[in-house]
């Protein structure tokens, strides 16, 4: 697993037949490095009905949103004549309002312009009257009308239009130019826009055959932003017209209405150095790359445009993103710093700056920056959002509240609530109910107790709407004070020694992978829940030597618990619940977990290191599967060795005669207790209203975790027993108990038990059962790896093992967990919590061995 896989399949076949479904006994992947990696695989399906039946679920965990970058075009409205756009120059004067009127000057020197009937001639002699209509008349007084506009008489130029229209209502140049005047008052005014649209489709009506009249009518959908409107005009004017600002304009709707590829075709169209959309066009086509999830392109786009353009601080605070997205802060940070010295005032800037520095931990710097955002534009509802949840995450809910109803209030949606509108209501909530849970013990901050259909509207974030009565949560107690800050030095030193181990245990638990950021504060969170679990874990095990007396057994959950409060208090943001807990959990169809790999146009670039292996999978599976109906032909094994692209596979599909629309593959996972399989995830590639979706799908039900259940909590009774038996000082001086802690982990990870999170605390419990044992982690996760990925796709518990063991490189810690004080003695109460993560563990020095 280490290597790159070679992705050399052999397929056995187990001769097993049913309806629409064909099952394969497993599926063997020769490694790189020589070892075999085997996939159970329970069967392959064709989607049921026209579409992909899950692709409608609202799932948790699926692709994360990139960021979004914004460019600060403005689409200023078009030439009277599309040839203006490309060579003014040549053309009549009176025809673009951008041409310079050589005219002669008058005697007393005053004026040296031609008078708008002058440039009416003279538009008219050359027969290049937009609209024209060969009759004279018209087409002189259409000629002086558009002249008027373009030297800005626009009343005059809608008297003209109108007094054509009285005695030729169906003439389409007087209807087109009465569409630009209401343009060129002001097209961002809806009254404007709307007037302009009517007016163009009168003219459409009358002619259907300018490709001009689509155009302009496409600008003014933008301004009102129905874009799907415009798409269709532009589509409709590009088969008449290849004009540059044409295919410029049509690759902004395109990003707006998130067709990526689209968008970057239409781009790549205007790559002409010689075009003056070129730096726009290549600046945009960085942005298209962006949000494909082709972030690496990106960034090469955007150092271009800034070699191109070295003051683009567009392309600038791109850049800073792009890097920000890979994980690679120090250019990140210096090209966010470049963009504000460009321009101090690029509210853009200050907020992807600040949510860069929440996400790093550093939330004082964040609050600040979100301040200059808003400072420069008071109305940016991102920069009012981040800096809400940044106060609530700091324990500041009093500042937090107030921010987070100014989003509120000031953002109600008109027709579609933005997503910091709805997120923000369920922000609010929970910062009430943290706040009056501040002065209770950790351990007993139930969340999963709140109300079924609000944990099932934030986890899939819906509007803050309910079916049934929802209690909010009351408001701020004014006798319950916020969190205070509180430096290092002002805690004793036994305390300053646990904040600094936890601070270098979580050090290690840090992801190398694109799409991570280090986060000091998340990394510490993690490193303070595998010290309380070590300790705990280490008392218990204590009085199991010593036989004392205990009341019960202690429950798997009841340790997870502890990790999923310390990963619950770092980013308040995010909905972490039990699956079980949740409504769909009990419904037929369960509860859905999406890890997409490619969704629409854009590709998951946490995750894309694994989309070789499972495409090979998917590929050897639509080979061999032999359902009814399905069928073999000539040149099958060609097509699926030629196969690129999830498009390629579909096409074999069709030709297989299974449904075109797409399959699932599903596998299957060994139990460690019998010689049963139980339920892993599937695999999922379908089209759905022309949009791709690839991706690893878990869906949990009660029969399929009650399984998982059994397989962990017996694997968990196993650490216990064997730890009793042999002692702490020995328990990973064999292979035995370290191989069940991985196994409990490979379980876990397939089972997928939280909403949000499970990596994090999963392997935070896996760290601190190794700690309780005087054991330390001392590798850490290899670049490029994700440790769920790796256990789903490990086929079996000892292929998990087998990798995982090496890299995490276990040895007896220098220091015991017993030296340091009991975390919940020091830090009793979720006040206590929350004040020592806003601690700036930076203070501690970072020695060599724990």
């Amino acid at each position: 697993m280490e290597g790159k896989q070679l992705l050399v399949f052999t397929c056995l076949v187990s001769c097993l037949f049913a309806i629409n479904v064909y099952d394969l006994e497993n599926i063997h992947v020769e490694n790189e490095d020589g070892t075999t990696q085997i996939f159970e695989v329970k069967r392959l399906e064709p989607m049921s009905g026209e579409a992909c039946a899950i692709c409608s679920q609202n799932t948790v965990n699926s692709s994360p949103r990139l960021a979004p970058i914004r460019s600060n075009v403005f689409i200023a409205v078009g030439e009277v004549a599309t040839e203006c756009e490309e060579n003014s120059a040549k053309l009549p004067v009176g025809l673009c309002s951008n041409a310079k009127d050589q005219g002669h000057c008058t005697r007393d020197g005053v004026s040296c312009e031609h008078s708008p009937e002058d440039l009416a001639e003279d538009l008219l002699a050359s027969e290049q009257v937009p609209m024209q209509t060969k009759n004279n008349d018209i087409d002189s007084k259409l000629a002086l009308g558009f002249v008027s506009i373009n030297v800005g008489n626009l009343d005059d130029a809608m008297q003209i239009f109108n007094n054509i229209l009285v005695y030729h209502p169906d003439s389409v140049g007087a209807y087109y130019g009465r569409g630009i005047v209401y343009q060129r008052m002001g097209i961002q005014e809806i009254a404007n826009a709307a007037k302009s649209v009517r007016e163009f489709t009168e003219a459409i009506m009358k002619d259907e055959n300018h490709h001009e009249i689509y155009e302009r009518r496409a600008e003014s959908y933008i301004a009102l932003q129905h874009f799907n409107d415009a798409l269709k005009d532009l589509n409709i004017a590009a088969k008449s017209s290849s004009s540059k600002r044409l295919f410029f304009i049509r690759g902004i709707v395109h990003l707006l209405l998130e067709n990526f590829v689209e968008a970057e075709e239409d781009f790549r169209r205007n790559l002409d150095t010689d075009n003056s959309l070129y730096v726009g066009s290549y600046f945009h086509l960085g942005l298209a790359l962006y949000y494909q999830g082709k972030v690496r392109n990106a960034i090469e786009v955007f150092k271009d445009v800034l070699k191109l353009k070295p003051d683009h601080v567009e392309a600038s605070t791109s850049l800073g993103q792009a890097f920000r997205e890979i994980g690679n802060l120090k250019p990140a940070w210096k090209r966010f710093n470049q963009s504000v010295h460009m321009n101090p005032n690029h509210a853009q800037t200050w907020q992807l700056w600040g949510s860069m520095l929440y996400t790093q931990g550093e939330h004082r710097g964040a609050r600040l920056h979100f301040d200059k955002c808003l400072d420069i534009n008071p109305s940016n509802i991102n920069c009012q959002y981040m800096k809400s949840l940044t106060y609530i995450t700091m324990g500041k809910y009093y500042q937090g509240l107030k921010s987070s109803m100014k989003v509120m209030i000031n953002n109600t949606p008109a027709i579609k609530a933005s997503p910091e509108f709805i997120k923000a209501h369920y922000l609010r909530e929970y910062a009430r109910f943290l706040h009056s849970k501040l002065d209770t013990p950790l351990v007993d901050l139930d969340i999963d107790s709140f109300h079924p259909e609000f944990k099932d509207r934030w986890t899939k974030q819906l509007p803050f709407h309910f079916k049934k009565t929802y209690k909010e949560q009351p408001g701020l107690q004014p006798e319950i004070n916020d969190v205070s800050y509180v430096s290092i030095m002002d805690y004793g030193r036994e305390l300053q020694g646990l904040i600094c181990k936890a601070h270098r245990v979580g050090f290690s638990m840090q992801v190398a992978a694109d799409g991570y950021l280090p986060s000091r504060r998340h990394n510490f969170a993690m490193g303070l829940a595998s010290m309380h679990i070590a300790q705990l874990l280490d008392k218990r095990w204590r009085e199991i030597r010593l036989n004392k007396q205990i009341d019960r057994s202690l429950d798997w959950r009841e340790v997870f618990n502890i990790a999923i409060q310390y990963r619950r208090l770092v980013d308040p943001e995010q909905p972490i619940f039990w699956v079980d807990k949740m409504p769909d959990y009990s419904t037929e169809e369960g509860y859905h977990t999406e890890i997409n790999f490619i969704k629409g146009d854009v590709q998951n670039i946490k995750v894309m290191q694994y989309y070789d292996l499972v495409f090979k999978l998917a590929k050897t599976m639509l080979e061999h599967y032999a359902g009814e109906e399905a069928v073999f032909y000539h040149d099958l094994r060609q097509d699926v060795e030629r196969a690129k692209t999830c498009d390629d596979l579909l096409m074999i599909a069709r030709k297989r005669n299974i449904n075109e629309n797409g399959f699932m593959v599903s596998t299957q996972v060994p139990s460690s207790r019998s010689d049963e399989r139980l339920d892993g995830s599937m695999v999922v590639l379908s089209r759905d209203n022309n949009k791709m979706t690839f991706a690893i799908s878990i869906v949990n039900n009660k029969a399929r975790t009650q399984l998982y259940h059994a397989e962990i909590d017996a694997v968990f009774n196993q650490i216990q027993e064997e730890i009793k038996r042999i002692g702490i000082g020995k328990a990973l001086n064999t292979d035995s108990v370290m191989d069940k802690i991985l196994t409990m982990m490979y379980y876990i990870y397939n089972l997928m038990p939280l909403t949000k999170g499970n990596s994090a605390v999963i392997y935070s419990v896996a760290v601190g059962i190794i700690m309780s044992v005087n054991k330390f982690v001392f590798g850490k996760i290899p670049s490029g790896k994700l440790l769920e990925m790796e256990a789903i796709l490990s086929g079996a518990p000892d292929a998990f093992i087998l990798v995982t063991k090496n890299w995490m490189n276990v040895r007896g810690a220098d220091v015991p967990i017993t030296i340091h004080p009991k975390i919940w003695d020091v830090l009793p109460t979720v006040r206590n919590v929350v004040e020592v993560l806003n601690v700036n563990t930076d203070l501690c020095v970072m020695p060599a061995n724990p």
